[in-house]
């Protein structure tokens, strides 16, 4: 016997209209889009990269209203009670979780048994968002104030391409990805391992690290992104640390990215110097875009002579898809192709990626999943594929006209 006072949340949130949730939290609702998913601006003070520009989705015909915030640096996920506490306080819940007095208020708001109260900054408005501030970009290192980041022009000189000189962990790291292997393909690119030694302090904290350089689409010089060849062994030694202990500990990380370098702005080899290649207009015309989701799917692709470009993430920002469109309208007549990884992270990217590129009215084909035959067994990754497997499977999915 339930007491008298039992909410059945999930029943609420199923009930309850997104519309009718705002009005309960006397919000004023102004979103875009119509039908299953809507688009609205951050309920959570976010202050991310896409601040102002619907960054919210919301799943409105999922029983609990899930809903994510593409901007780069907010990403908070969440269902239909996360949503009202933020139409109610204009913030995160504490612990980015509803629980205890928080829950217990929005609970009783969904079931009306409560006035909304809302806090007064958000009561009439959206959350606050960030004050009016010059576009965001990223400064080529060499026009930097900093002298630091200036001396990081010629970083590539340092870098080792070789694997037979190559520190321990970053071969093993090599060895794993064959792309990485060609010392020709990464003097191309002024991709390598930053040594570990010497007096040269040039880049030091990414000593040991496999370094990718990010350029402009005119070829500027922009940062340096390392990958942790030991991240791996990090990470099991993370995770097997007992729960009480991990939650003191800060989780290792894959990649360094310099403090102010906003990479939501921009794609791995999106410099447009790669239009002369030979064959790189015909496929792109034919294919448009080809986006995938990390450094060593670029360099792969571009070892069998097909373009691609990428997010450097799963998860695709509206600054990047504003980049995509322009490009797909220029040189694609609206073409797009995704390749993400073959596994769950990388499907609910190119599902995420696919809703926002197709919202833009553009023409985009996905080459595989997790879960068709094309990908040829899952967990697969773009680095993986050869000429044979993008010509039989990947390419005749891809090509239009």
């Amino acid at each position: 016997m339930k007491p008298s006072s039992y909410i059945d949340v999930d029943t609420l949130q199923a009930q309850t209209s997104f519309a009718e949730a705002a009005d309960k939290c006397g919000f004023p609702l102004d979103v875009h889009g119509s039908g299953q998913e809507v688009r609205l601006d951050c309920l959570f003070g976010c202050l991310g990269d896409h601040a102002g520009k619907r960054e919210i989705a919301v799943n409105t015909g999922n029983p609990q209203k899930v809903f994510c915030c593409h901007a780069y640096g907010c990403q908070f996920r969440g269902n239909l009670l996360t949503l009202m506490h933020g139409m109610l306080t204009g913030a995160k819940p504490t612990g980015d979780k509803l629980t205890g007095g928080e829950f217990s208020r929005v609970r009783k708001v969904l079931a009306g048994t409560s006035e909304p109260q809302p806090t007064p900054q958000s009561h009439v408005q959206p959350a606050p968002q960030a004050p009016a501030l010059a576009p965001l970009r990223n400064v080529p290192l060499a026009d930097s104030d900093n002298p630091k980041a200036r001396d990081l022009v010629h970083l590539h000189e340092r870098l080792i391409m070789d694997i037979a000189h190559m520190p321990p962990a970053a071969a093993s790291y090599v060895r794993r990805h064959p792309c990485l292997a060609s010392p020709e393909l990464l003097r191309k690119w002024s991709v390598g391992v930053l040594p570990t030694g010497g007096e040269d302090k040039r880049g030091w904290s990414l000593r040991g690290h496999v370094a990718y350089p990010i350029h402009s689409e005119e070829g500027k010089l922009l940062a340096w992104i390392a990958r942790d060849p030991n991240f791996e062994e990090k990470e099991r030694a993370f995770l097997a640390l007992p729960p009480d202990q991990r939650s003191r500990e800060k989780p290792p990380h894959k990649h360094k990215v310099p403090a102010g370098f906003h990479r939501g702005l921009e794609l791995f080899g999106q410099q447009a110097s790669r239009l002369h290649e030979p064959g790189y207009r015909e496929i792109l015309a034919h294919c448009g875009p080809i986006i995938v989701e990390g450094f060593n799917d670029v360099l792969a692709l571009d070892r069998l002579g097909i373009p691609a470009v990428a997010i450097m993430s799963n998860k695709i920002t509206v600054e990047q898809v504003d980049k995509i469109e322009r490009w797909s309208g220029q040189l694609a007549n609206g073409r797009v192709s995704l390749l993400f990884d073959a596994d769950n992270e990388g499907d609910t990217g190119a599902k995420e990626t696919l809703w926002l590129l197709a919202q833009r009215g553009l023409d985009v084909r996905v080459g595989w999943s997790r879960s068709d035959n094309n990908a040829q067994g899952a967990d697969r990754q773009p680095e993986h594929l050869g000429h044979e497997a993008w010509h039989q499977a990947i390419r005749p999915r891809l090509w239009r006209g």
